[in-house]
């Protein structure tokens, strides 16, 4: 498990230090009002800033700055919780508003890859255990008595003795005056009376009565709408651009080249810029453009799985080794083998691409949805040519992110035309540019070869993953890294065990997705080790629970999820299926049933046990393990991107289905409680969805799913 962050001593003095000084820009959207941009050092003037996350009014008003931004993975609340509770402040009694985005005040801002609770626990914590000692000693300054006479609650700090009390807006101006704590002492888990608690999420009134505001929602004054025609084959490039008739579209202002850098690629295209967004993509439509597309019209999704099987045939780069597999192999003993295939899938987040951007002669403003806003402002900054901190990033609620918005093209893109046309500029992408633009996650081919020893026990494996890489789509022979190997458990006691891996370098683009290559590879492992009990007569719960017996924390689960999925109890036409995995420090067991219901094979009921280390909000979690199984679902059993003369066939939810509410099967989460180290939720559940599934079926059915996505109905 990975150790919590530390924030050295000098790092938080020098961030103390300095956060009493700076321009805190965010969107601020409060119950029943209109959510807008805020200028956070025109707030009152008697509301002082104890550290960067902490801003009390002489009023006794509090602002819990988050400094993560919302995609409904929960950080809105569950940052602002961990601070609150150092602090000794209620979440509900205080507002919550996005910092700005600065890398030298709050370090990485970006929500990828499950970190945020996981890097900022230590660092939040210490930054309200520090604002709450502060008042502490400025009340014991106040009543001249020892700090040790003074305690802080429900944003008061309390006379122990006398038990009269001040609320922090007495306390607030004395105390920004005083000498940041070094060391300031952090509760025991076992006093905590907001982390663990499943408290309502503030964003969910404002996204449900309209008032959040997400990035498709921004205006600012003088901005234009920008609407870009691209390549279908990603790469292709302009030869000859006709656009007669999109200039007497009324409201057409400009029509201009314009293009992104996409891992060191460029994608070309032509944006019509306008007054309105209709007009925009009005003019677009009316655009005639010849494109040099080279040869990239002849491939196919059959010429990449054709090209992945010849390449899993070579040997690879070893990415995990332990015993000898080889060896083991020569023996002559029963190989089994097997192969599963996974396809490209889009990120389909309902608020589609869009970015506003406004580029001046000495400054530039962003306004929108990004996981990635430190990223944003040091991508702009340098294709702007000016210094970061004249970039200024306000960032919104996300309708949806998966990793697609931890890019920063399309905020690049829209700085490029900004800087064109002289005005600000939405970008807004169609549902069919997010579709056939990407980048995409990657599709994959595992392989495997396993043998049992004379006892059933798995004695050799070798599991070998052929795709793309994120890290290295440029360039040529190169070795594929241990990228390509997340989602393989480690952690089971196979004493010949190795990874490899197979790199393959395609024009079509790539980029994370929810769980990145955890979703494919714990699909083909979890399946594999599941064959493989299969093979040796053996219950696959408890095949895992064997190789596991050292592992404490993951016979929790399996014990856990067995028990609430009532495993041991068989029915005649039903089938069970488990499968585990650690996603970035987060343990998960899954259990799906299936029943056959007049021929056709329905899931019943999904059962997850899920070990986060200490859960900040319970309640956001389960939601977390829900929203992973339904997008877990929809790649499983709906929907798949191909590959037709070069471009993404699958333009619409017409062809790229979603799941639908009819068929989202009952849901049992079950989190584990226990003081480990906090980890992240938003992805961890879903790469167990497909085998979990997958392996109930077979015992159902006695037929194995090995190609992803598959129809239920014609299982």
């Amino acid at each position: 498990m990975k150790a919590l962050q530390t924030l050295h001593r000098r790092e938080f003095l020098k961030l103390s230090a300095i956060s009493g000084a700076f321009l805190a820009i965010g969107c601020s959207p409060a119950p029943g009002k209109e959510a807008a941009v805020k200028n956070l050092s025109a707030l009152p003037a008697e509301q002082l800033t104890l550290n960067q996350f902490v801003r009390i009014g002489k009023d006794g008003s509090i602002t819990l700055l988050n400094h993560r931004p919302e995609m409904g993975q929960g950080t809105f609340q569950s940052i602002p919780m961990i601070l609150a509770e150092e602090l000794e402040v209620a979440v509900d009694t205080v507002e919550i508003i996005p910092s700005i985005a600065d890398r030298g005040l709050y370090g990485s801002q970006a929500v990828s890859g499950s970190r945020s609770i996981r890097t900022e626990y230590d660092i939040v914590r210490k930054m309200g255990a520090a604002a709450r000692e502060m008042l502490i000693e400025a009340a014991a300054n106040t009543w001249k008595i020892d700090k040790s006479g003074c305690y802080a609650e429900n944003a008061h700090v309390v006379h122990r003795a006398e038990g009269k009390k001040l609320s922090y807006g007495e306390l607030v101006e004395e105390a920004s005056r005083l000498k940041v704590p070094e060391n300031p002492p952090m509760k025991e888990p076992k006093d905590f009376k907001v982390i663990g608690q499943s408290l309502p999420r503030r964003d969910i009134p404002y996204k449900t009565n309209g008032t959040a505001e997400f990035g498709i929602d921004i205006e600012v004054p003088g901005m234009l709408y920008a609407s870009v025609e691209r390549s279908e084959v990603f790469i292709g490039k302009i030869l000859e651009v006709d656009d007669t008739e999109a200039k007497n579209v009324p409201g057409v202002k400009h029509i201009v080249k314009t293009e992104r850098n996409v891992w060191g690629k460029i994608r070309e295209g032509v944006a019509v810029v306008a007054e309105n967004y209709w007009a925009a993509e009005k003019g677009r439509m009316l655009l005639k453009i010849t494109w040099d597309n080279g040869d990239l019209e002849t491939n196919s999704s059959e010429k990449f799985l054709e090209d992945y099987k010849a390449a899993a045939k070579e040997k690879g780069a070893v990415l995990h080794q332990t015993g000898d597999v080889d060896k083991i192999f020569k023996k002559g003993k029963k190989i089994v083998e097997a192969a599963y295939e996974t396809p490209y899938q889009s990120h389909v987040p309902m608020e589609p691409m869009n970015a506003t951007v406004s580029v001046e002669a000495d400054k530039v403003t962003f306004w929108g949805s990004t996981q990635n806003p430190n990223g944003v402002r040091s991508s702009l900054a340098k294709l702007c040519n000016v210094p970061e901190e004249k970039v200024t990033v306000n960032y919104t609620f996300m309708g949806g992110g998966f990793g697609r918005r931890s890019m920063t093209d399309v905020a690049e893109e829209a700085a490029d035309i900004s800087r064109q046309v002289g005005a600000p500029v939405k970008v807004i992408w169609t549902r069919e540019d997010d579709q056939t633009q990407g980048p995409f996650r990657a599709c994959t081919l595992n392989t495997f070869k396993g043998i049992l020893d004379g006892e059933g026990n798995l004695e050799a494996l070798e599991h070998k993953v052929t795709c793309q890489e994120i890290g290295k789509q440029n360039g040529h022979h190169e070795e594929a890294g241990g990228q390509i190997a997340g989602g393989i458990l480690t952690d089971y006691a196979i004493p010949n065990f190795r990874i490899s891996g197979v790199l393959r370098q395609h024009y079509v683009p790539i980029t994370y997705w929810r769980a990145v290559y955890h979703s494919t590879n714990t699909f083909a492992h979890e399946c594999f080790i599941d064959e493989m009990a299969w093979q040796a007569k053996k219950d696959p719960l408890q095949f895992r629970l064997n190789m596991l017996k050292d592992h404490e924390r993951f016979t929790i689960l399996l014990n856990t999820v067995a028990k609430h999925s009532r495993w041991s109890e068989k029915k005649k036409g039903t089938g069970k299926g488990v499968a585990i995995v650690d996603r970035a420090g987060s343990l998960v067991a899954m259990v799906v049933e299936v029943a056959d219901v007049e021929g056709t094979a329905v899931i019943q009921k999904i059962t997850t046990a899920i070990d986060v280390g200490i859960a900040i909000n319970p309640d956001t979690i389960k939601a977390q393990v829900e929203g992973c199984i339904v997008m877990g679902l929809t790649s499983t059993i709906k929907s798949a991107l191909t590959i037709e003369k070069g471009r993404i066939a699958e333009r619409n939810f017409d062809t790229y289905k979603m799941l639908s509410y009819h068929e989202t099967p009952e849901m049992e989460t079950v989190v584990i409680k226990n003081e480990e180290p906090p980890e992240g939720a938003g992805e961890a559940a879903l790469p167990v969805v497909a085998p979990a599934l997958v392996n109930a079926l077979y015992e159902l059915r006695k037929k194995r799913e090995r190609v992803l996505p598959f129809d239920l109905s014609k299982v």
